[in-house]
């Protein structure tokens, strides 16, 4: 696919809300809503990938798609577990390791965060890649489905509508945790993202500036009034959707404004690259310093040289050359293969 690097710098944005989110940093309250951006990117960008794959082929290589999701997704974590494993019993010694790291490894993190109530929280993170992994396991096989309706987009908008009420439901009757961390409340802004691939519609400035203005809001003032409801049920709730609306509208903008002079500059499009190796390293150096209640600032001075650092090693010395690997190889099956 044409490289776009206006959806990596609004991947660097979000990851930034949810670093300084975890460092408690003034201002950055609703920070989470980072991880609704990514969702709605996801949705978007595999989509997108799928269907021209569809398009081009006919059909889709779901075990190559598998294949190319876990050697870009699999090594930076196992990476970053391993230190955990190995760190764990010196900062981190009441923890059971070797039952949280299989949970992060399973990508069933999102489910234990939900129903098991003294998990700690050091890798407790990775509950997100359990929502996003679910999601590439399962669209690949849905979609052609979908593509095949009269109406797909239709269809996508009446699920979003419907997790949502889902999410809100859940929320409601049994509490905030099992509807912010479970991929069937979470998978709405992954929908709108799909909707976002198929439908590309426009945004005018108007739009994308109340947007912008909305997120912000999102973001420094994650929990809305709305007595008699908890804030916590509120903020699963309300938070989480105007955080999915605001992403769908900067996502489109991005996918239309591929020179964007913010989001498209090259320091913005390289953190962005680098934000799934942030977010995977910066959270266990919070926990460890947090615990020591390091101030807010000195500790997000210690996490952001940390994880770009981190990141950056993983993606140039190990994500880089196992995609070069991978399409070396590739291409001498197919040759073999013709």
């Amino acid at each position: 696919m044409h490289y776009n690097p206006a959806p990596d710098g609004l991947r660097a944005l979000s990851v930034l809300a949810v670093v300084f989110f975890h460092c408690k940093i003034p201002g950055a309250s609703g920070g989470y809503a980072g991880l609704d951006m990514f969702f709605v990117l996801s949705g978007y960008l595999i989509t997108s990938l799928l269907v021209r794959e569809l398009q081009q082929g006919g059909g889709i290589a779901i075990g190559r798609f598998y294949a190319r999701r876990a050697l870009r997704l699999y090594p930076t974590l196992l990476l970053m577990l391993a230190a955990y494993i190995g760190l764990a019993p010196i900062l981190w010694p009441t923890e059971n390791r070797w039952i949280n790291a299989s949970l992060s490894a399973a990508y069933v993190m999102d489910y234990a965060m939900a129903f098991i109530w003294d998990l700690p929280p050091t890798v407790a993170h990775t509950w997100s890649l359990g929502v996003e992994e679910k999601f590439y396991l399962l669209w690949p096989l849905l979609l052609p489905l979908v593509l095949r309706t009269r109406r797909p987009v239709a269809w996508l908008l009446a699920i979003f509508l419907a997790v949502t009420a889902w999410r809100y439901g859940v929320a409601l009757q049994w509490g905030w945790r099992q509807a912010y961390f479970s991929f069937d409340t979470r998978m709405s802004g992954i929908v709108l993202g799909a909707v976002a691939a198929l439908a590309r519609p426009r945004m005018t400035a108007i739009t994308v500036a109340v947007a912008c203005v909305a997120l912000a809001f999102a973001v420094t003032v994650p929990f809305m009034p709305a007595p008699p409801f908890h804030r916590e049920v509120v903020a699963v709730t309300l938070s989480i959707t105007l955080a999915e609306l605001c992403a769908f509208v900067l996502v489109c903008h991005a996918a239309d404004h591929e020179r964007s002079r913010l989001l498209a500059a090259r320091p913005m499009a390289y953190i962005g690259r680098l934000s799934y190796g942030i977010f995977i390293w910066h959270f266990p150096l919070v926990c460890a310093l947090g615990a020591r209640n390091t101030p807010a600032w000195t500790l997000l001075a210690a996490a952001l040289p940390f994880s770009f650092v981190m990141a950056a090693i993983c993606l140039h010395l190990v994500d880089m050359p196992i995609k070069r690997w991978r399409e070396r190889t590739w291409s001498l099956v197919r040759r073999e293969a013709s």
